[in-house]
Parts: C-alpha cells; structure tokens; sequence
C-alpha cells in the first residue's frame, strides 16, 4: 500500500469534487468504476454530491495497509479485499520507483506516472484530453500546498491563482527540459487530434480555465473517449514556441489546428482580457469570419464561456445554436435562455466594448501581422492601419454574438441601452437566432423594445425563433413590427414565433405577420406560429396560404389558454 500512500501524498492534494471527474481521475490511473464507486460507498466520502478524495485514501491505507496484521480488521473490510490484493494492478500503474520518491516535485511525479510519452510530428494532433487536465490541477495543488510554489516576485501561490504564465515555468517547461518537447507529448501514448479549439488568456486561472471546459463538454455531450481540446500551452512546444508559430499567421499551429477542429471554446477572464490579446482575436476572426464551414459542409461552432459568476457553481457558456443540454422539443429555447442567463452580463457589457484594434500582443511583429491580415493584407510586415473596415466587420461580429444572447435579459433590466444591444445584432452577420423571451420578460417585455428587436434583425438570418409566450404586455404593435422585418429577411427558411397565452394579438397583428410571410415564401422550408389564446382568429388562414405549398407549416390560434412558459 505504499505506492497508494504516496499517490495520496503527490497526487490526490484535491478539494472535494463531483463524483464524475473523481471516476474520470481513477480511471486514469487504473482503477475500474465499479472498483472506486464501492470505495466511496465503503469509506463515506460522499456528502451533498462531492466526494472527499483524501477520505477515501485514507480508509484504504488505515483499513488495509496499516491494519493488514490485524485479522480482526481485516474482516470488516472483506468486501474489498479482493480490490486491495490485486498487486498486480498497483504494479503496473505504480512503478516502484514511487514509493521512494515521497518528496517528488510535481514534474518528477508527472515522468513518473504519465511513462515515457511519445513524439507527436503534427502540432494539431497535440490536444489535451481532460483527465489529464485533471492531472494538471492535481500538480498545481501538490506544488503550491506542498513545495510552496511562487511567481517570479516571490510571492507565494495558491492554487486558484495558479495562470499558464506560471505553469509554463514552474511545470511545463521543467518537466519537458530533457526531451525539449510539448506538454502533450510527454503525457500522450499517441497523437490526439484537435476536436475543439480553446482561445484564452494565458491569465486565467488554470482551475477556471478547466471548469469551463469541463462544463462545455456536459453541455455539448460530447465523447470523453476521443475528447480532445487543442490549448496552445500545452500543444506548442515552449522550447521552440516562434518555430511553432511561424511568420504568417495562416500557416501557424493555431491555424492548423483550427483546420482540424469542429469549433472554438473562447475562454473569458471576469474583466475580457482576452478580447485585448491579438492572438485571441485572430482566432476569434478565423472562428466566426475565415473559417465559416468546414470542407465536408459543417458549421464551424464558435462557443463562449466563463467561470466568472459568483451566483453559480459551475461554469456556464453562450453556445453557438442549441447544445445538447438543452435537450428536444418545445422546451429547447426555454432551457438555452435559463443557461445562458447565468452568463454575467457586466462581462457582456464589456465584451460591447471590445475594439480589436486596441489588442496588443507580447511580440509587436504578432500584431503587425495579425491586424494585417485581418485588413486582408498580402503583405504582413507593414505597419498595420489605425482604422479598417476589416476591424470593423469583425468588431460587429463579436458584438453581436453577445447581444444575441443577452438581448432578453437586457430587455428586462432597468437602464440598460437596448439600442445598443440591437445595433450590435444588426451588424452581427448571424445565420441562426434563438431568443426566448420568459422570467422578468414576462412582466417587463414592452412592444417597444420588441419593435427594437424587430428593425435590427440581421439579413444574413436563416433560422429564426422568437418565444414571447405569456409576455402579457405586448400588442398587436409587436406584431406588426415583426410582419415588417420579414419583409427584409430573403435567406429566412426556417421561423418559429410563439405569441400564445398572454400577448394580445388581433386580426390586425395575424394579417401583418400574414403579409411578411409573404416576402420570404418562396425560400421558407419550415414555419411554426402559435397564437393560442389570442384574438386574433380570422386571418390565420392567410398565414397559411402565404407560405409555399412545399414548406411543413404548423400554426396554431385556438382560444384554449396554455401554461404560461416561463
């Protein structure tokens, strides 16, 4: 039982976590689920939905290593005896090289356990999977708790202070010295291609850093088995880092990364420092401008996420479209806007504020080039121009994915700027839009605000859904505002607009949105309104008749009140 005393030691320095990132760690090292789930159950360590880490390790090491003389004791543990005799597994996952080396450093510890490693050519095929993100967090603990890790003033670090610029010089680099090779490389058996890529601030804590991803692969549903996240620290390798990078921006590991990738996770510090770092706007470019579908015809994804919200326990993100969490059905859109609300809005009011023209970078040739090839520039070493409609453009997009997915809650809250909400969703470029307005909405939602909405709706829309479902102070004026801008929506073929149990919706308001319907017929695919419990009855049928013959059409304006959808 030593090699397990001196894991509890070095690598279990851990503060309480939920029970599916402690099977994740356990099945790192070797232990089966069923083995650690009769671990927890044996020891209590389970309270509230956390599992106490060192409590499990200690009942192992108490009940069977200190105690193994003692028959008495070992009766009571019979159920995992059969566990704790398989040496067979502690050998081979624990070399016995560990059980001398109680004082390890964190890289010593991590050659040790993570074997030899490998080489790995490619640099997008160097992602990070995220049990061994949970290695990282468990070496940051053990180095600031036991061997009093400290920047480069001297001060000591915590744990939850612990950034990328630290980690990189006091484990990257240093556990990557004899080889002068990437991080994933040392911890990799083969080549780990790139599934997502993650742009971020080197500042970020790496306990936040990893929430955040760790909360985007639940909400994504993604697949562990081959959950690979491309993070430029530990994809690069930092002893030859310009090598890596190279003089043009296109033909960088970011880059080539990127090619390979399904979408980008951005990353957001509380003050979107990241947003001011030249490299996270080139990848922000490439992500939302440059790289729009992938070869085989897919939308390249380009989600946001933050662990900055005091109010939650866990970290929470603004996905491009609908994410699996969210589920099937009607109740979609209700389940992204309840997501999405936790997302802070003062980080989203600063985000409003993001120039990329104002970014800096670490080495001015960076910038030079970056700025210059966002102008659409041949020639990269030019000094970069102070105004460009490249910046622009990509000002514009950024902004509005910020306002599409906080324009229901800054309808609702008292002395915000909602024209500034809907100018940045004018210009944002958006093909699909989902807003659901519920919660404060349903009192606080005024017609204006929806006509706001309704004369900034981008062009480029072409799906489209609107939930104002028991918002009980529009009118027919919301309506008609909506009517209005489907006249401008050519590239509409999808559209969903609930205005059932509680807007008040005559005739009038059901013949304007008749009327818009009209002007985006002839490419609509899929309609769906819901006028339950409205007035308005005797034009429906001329929303109907507006709609191509070939498009599935559902529209329903029975008087029968529904559950107000909040």
């Amino acid at each position: 039982m030593e090699p397990l005393r001196n894991l509890r030691t070095n690598f279990v320095v851990l503060p309480d976590l939920p029970l599916e990132d402690v099977l994740e760690i356990f099945q790192f090292i070797g232990i089966s689920q069923p083995e650690i789930l009769q671990l927890v159950d044996m020891s209590k360590a389970m309270k509230d939905g956390m599992v106490d880490c060192l409590k499990i390790f200690d009942w192992i090491c108490d009940t069977s290593g200190d105690q193994a003389d003692n028959s008495s004791n070992q009766d009571q543990i019979s159920p995992t005896s059969q566990w704790l005799e398989k040496d067979e597994i502690f050998e081979f996952q624990f070399p016995a090289e560990l059980a001398i080396n109680v004082q390890a450093m964190p890289e010593e510890l991590l050659t040790q356990l993570a074997g030899s490693g490998c080489q790995i050519p490619e640099v997008e095929d160097r992602a990070i999977e995220l049990k061994q993100l949970l290695f990282v967090l468990a070496c940051i603990r053990c180095g600031c708790l036991q061997h009093s890790w400290s920047d480069q003033q001297g001060r000591a670090l915590t744990p939850e202070e612990v950034n990328l610029y630290h980690l990189v010089d006091l484990l990257v680099k240093p556990a990557t010295a004899a080889r002068e090779c990437s991080f994933v490389e040392l911890m990799a058996e083969g080549p780990q291609p790139c599934k997502w890529f993650v742009s971020h601030w080197w500042g970020e804590p790496v306990c936040d850093f990893t929430a955040c991803l760790r909360q985007h692969s639940k909400d994504r549903n993604l697949r562990k088995a081959t959950l690979y996240y491309w993070v430029c620290a530990y994809a690069n390798n930092q002893w030859n880092v310009r090598g890596e990078i190279g003089e043009d921006p296109s033909d960088s590991s970011f880059r080539r990364a990127m090619r390979k990738a399904s979408g980008t996770v951005s990353i957001v510090d509380k003050s979107a420092v990241c947003y001011t770092r030249i490299w996270c706007i080139y990848e922000t470019y490439i992500s939302t401008l440059e790289q729009a579908s992938h070869t085989h015809g897919e939308r390249y994804l380009f989600d946001i996420y933050t662990n900055e919200n005091p109010d939650a326990r866990e970290a929470v993100g603004i996905t491009d479209g609908l994410a699996a969490i969210d589920g099937t059905g009607p109740k979609q859109a209700r389940r992204k806007r309840h997501r999405e609300w936790r997302f802070p809005f003062e980080l989203i009011q600063k985000a409003l504020d993001i120039r990329v023209e104002k970014a800096f970078a670490s080495q001015e040739e960076d910038r030079r080039m970056i700025l210059n090839s966002i102008a659409g520039l041949e020639e990269l070493t030019l000094p970069p121009a102070e105004v460009h409609e490249g910046y622009n453009l990509l000002n514009n997009v950024l902004h509005g994915r910020f306002s599409a997915a906080s324009f229901a809650k800054a309808s609702a809250t008292p002395g915000v700027d909602l024209a500034r909400h809907a100018e940045a969703l004018s210009f944002s470029l958006l093909e699909s839009l989902t807003i659901h307005f519920g919660g404060d909405c349903l009192e606080k939602l005024m017609d204006k605000a929806v006509v706001i909405l309704a004369e900034n709706l981008p062009e480029t829309l072409t799906d489209l859904f609107l939930g104002f479902q028991s918002c009980r102070k529009l009118t027919d004026m919301s309506a008609v505002a909506l009517g209005g801008a489907l006249h401008r929506l050519k590239k509409l073929k999808r559209l969903e607009i609930r205005l059932s149990s509680g807007p008040d919706i005559s005739d009038e308001g059901v013949y304007a949105l008749a009327q818009g319907l009209r002007s985006c017929a002839h490419v609509l695919e899929w309609l769906s309104l819901d006028f339950m419990g409205n007035k308005g009855k005797k034009k429906i049928s001329e929303v109907v008749d507006a709609v191509s013959a070939d498009a599935l059409v559902s529209v329903a304006g029975a008087q029968d009140l529904n559950e107000p959808d909040v």
